[in-house]
């Protein structure tokens, strides 16, 4: 890949991130006056409110293990991942200085993709009760 689509990339991402931490702002008030239990819970409510057919959410490998398929050109639904730790050294010292960052996490909705059929059993056809008559070749 070159250099300006990394780039891109990552200012999308940063984009992305300022975007998701402005309404987690908003959100986190909700969490202290106890209209949400977590940050997650309240993004996940907001995106329902906007549309009412969703019922729930799973990852693209989480859709995928189900067998469904993400339906092409589908945008996620942005909450927090799971919070990771990291360390870096600042300029001027030696000392690394360890920290927590919470990721982005892609959610999918089940109005976003193609759930499987469920499997049914073939209609079973009632089994022909026929008489078997012996054949013996004195009748012909």
């Amino acid at each position: 890949m070159s250099k300006d689509i990394d780039s891109t990339r990552k200012e999308q991402y940063l984009k992305k991130r300022k975007e998701l931490i402005e309404l987690s702002r908003f959100i986190r008030l909700g969490v202290k006056s106890g209209a949400y239990d977590s940050v997650n819970e309240g993004l996940k409510e907001i995106y329902q409110e906007t549309n009412p057919e969703i019922e729930e959410f799973k990852t693209f490998f989480q859709w995928k293990e189900e067998g469904a398929t993400v339906r092409k050109g589908q945008t996620a639904f942005l909450i927090w991942g799971q919070p990771r730790k990291g360390s870096q050294v600042p300029e001027g010292t030696t000392e690394p200085e360890e920290y927590k960052y919470w990721p982005l996490c892609y959610l999918f909705a089940n109005t976003q993709v193609y759930k499987p059929e469920p499997a049914t059993e073939p209609e079973q056809q009632p089994e022909l009760e026929q008489e078997l008559a012996t054949v013996s070749g004195d009748e012909y």
